[in-house]
């Protein structure tokens, strides 16, 4: 049956479900259309977080720091008033709530888990609290989508999104034969181009350092970028009060004319601002049929959702689909679900996160607050910061990674004493504080017979597991860390 195959796609099976007479039908259908969200909480889109994080950004920068340029103590006090009015650390929370309810409540976890993937895969560093104001929705309106398309559209949309052009700071950047950079030149000034954007597009997102890409197509690849920023307009006080927290717009005055040398490919633009706008579209077009980028991402899927060091054979079925398909992201996500059907006898070590919430759908532990509404006026409380709190012990926020290729996806950096030690610290903490209490004989077997292919070796090991600590026992055992 390979049972493992809901965890390894999903986030496993709870003990009111049953088993699908077809796993792979029941996995496929999840990824053909974008899932209505079972969230029944607040939620708040991204132009409504522009305005929260705009004012934050507007009251603390032009406001509170004149207003007590002499007091820092009363700066320090006006600061953490201005963060509850605008929600600085109950958004965070709130977002991961929502990711956790989708994942354990929702109707398509393994839709969940490919968004997950990409999430990651496009990552936001901790940033200006991006981590609190926007990643979520970036996650939810811009990612989420555009899984049903192309990864042409993925690529396009996710480049020119408000998180990401803040992220990699690209308005900042000035092409240098910019009609704005011939101003600059005339009043002896400089135009700075900035190059984050147009590398980690190349290095992160496409093609990867295998495709052998030289300085000079990183310059180019930045230089198609420029003009894409969101810009403040001077004439507008409404709009400048939310400081950079404005929609992305392409603005040709900033933007290069050309022409683009990007792996080995000569790009000319054409006159107008239309042909300079559609440019980086072409870039992408071309960059996500390149053999590296198509080998690299394949490659990724399958060492995230199937086995770490795949196997040709396996990497070579995604790659066939994404070329066949001409990179149809349901083609190649469904082919992703067949090769990990297929081979769901090979193991990987689980990221924190996904063991967590593969331990709370499988537990049925009661983990969502009632209520997750929140009155801007004082400190959010703690049972509706604990989610927060739980990832940061596990060692992985979601939406704050260290580096700017988001989490690893390598088991070397998970599997340590202190991470697995964490890992059954929470197992403890919950068992003490009576959470697990319902998790007996008849419960655990239960939940074995639904996820796991080796029934008789667990309830084994767990018959030699001292009285009341079968449940911990389980959810920190080989077999839940590995799926």
């Amino acid at each position: 049956m390979n049972k493992s195959f809901f965890r390894k796609v999903g986030f496993g099976l709870g003990v009111d479900e049953s088993i699908p007479s077809d796993p792979l039908e029941w996995s496929i259908s999840q990824i053909e259309k974008l899932p209505k969200l079972n969230w029944s909480g607040p939620i708040y889109s991204l132009k409504e977080m522009m305005e929260f994080h705009g004012k934050y950004n507007y009251q603390d920068r032009r406001v509170l720091r004149k207003k007590f340029k002499n007091s820092r103590k009363d700066y320090k006090r006006a600061k953490k008033l201005l963060k509850y009015q605008t929600g600085h650390y109950y958004f965070e929370p709130l977002w991961l709530y929502i990711r956790h309810n989708e994942a354990v409540n929702g109707n398509s976890p393994v839709f969940q888990r490919f968004l997950h993937f990409w999430g990651n895969h496009f990552a936001i560093q901790k940033k200006n609290a991006m981590y609190s104001y926007d990643v979520g929705p970036y996650h939810r309106e811009v990612i989420a989508p555009a899984m049903l398309k192309n990864i042409e559209d993925l690529v396009y949309e996710v480049t020119i999104s408000w998180a990401m052009i803040h992220n990699l700071d690209n308005t900042k950047s000035i092409g240098p034969n910019s009609p704005k950079a011939f101003k600059y030149a005339e009043r002896g000034k400089s135009a700075n181009l900035n190059e984050n954007h147009g590398r980690e597009l190349l290095e992160l997102h496409t093609v990867s350092p295998n495709a052998g890409y030289t300085q000079n197509d990183v310059i180019d690849m930045s230089k198609v970028m420029s003009g894409w920023m969101h810009r403040i307009p001077k004439m507008s006080s409404k709009i400048h009060k939310r400081e950079e927290n404005v929609p992305v717009h392409f603005i040709e005055a900033y933007h290069d004319s050309g022409p683009f040398n990007v792996l080995g490919k000569k790009y000319v633009e054409s006159f107008g601002t239309k042909a300079a706008r559609e440019m980086l579209r072409k870039v992408i077009k071309d960059l996500v049929k390149n053999p590296a980028c198509i080998e690299f991402i394949s490659k990724k899927l399958c060492n995230h959702f199937i086995t770490q060091d795949p196997s040709d054979e396996i990497v070579n079925s995604v790659i066939s689909a994404w070329k066949k398909s001409k990179g149809d992201l349901k083609i190649i996500h469904s082919e992703v679900l067949k090769q990990a059907y297929k081979f769901s006898y090979l193991k990987k070590f689980q990221q924190p996160e996904t063991w967590l919430l593969q331990f709370i759908k499988m537990s049925g532990l009661d983990y969502f607050p009632k209520d997750m509404t929140y009155d801007f006026e004082t400190m959010i409380p703690r049972d509706k910061d604990r989610v927060r709190r739980i990832c940061r012990n596990l060692g992985q926020l979601p939406f704050r990674p260290l580096q700017p290729n988001g989490w690893s996806d390598f088991e070397e950096d998970w599997l340590s004493p202190e991470f697995l030690f964490r890992r059954i610290g929470i197992l403890n903490a919950l068992k003490q504080k009576g959470k697990l209490i319902h998790l007996d004989k008849s419960y655990l077997d239960r939940i074995i017979e639904l996820n796991f292919d080796n029934v008789s070796e667990i309830k084994t090991f767990l018959e030699k597991v001292n009285n009341n600590e079968e449940s911990v026992a389980l959810f920190s055992s080989k077999w839940m860390l590995k799926t």
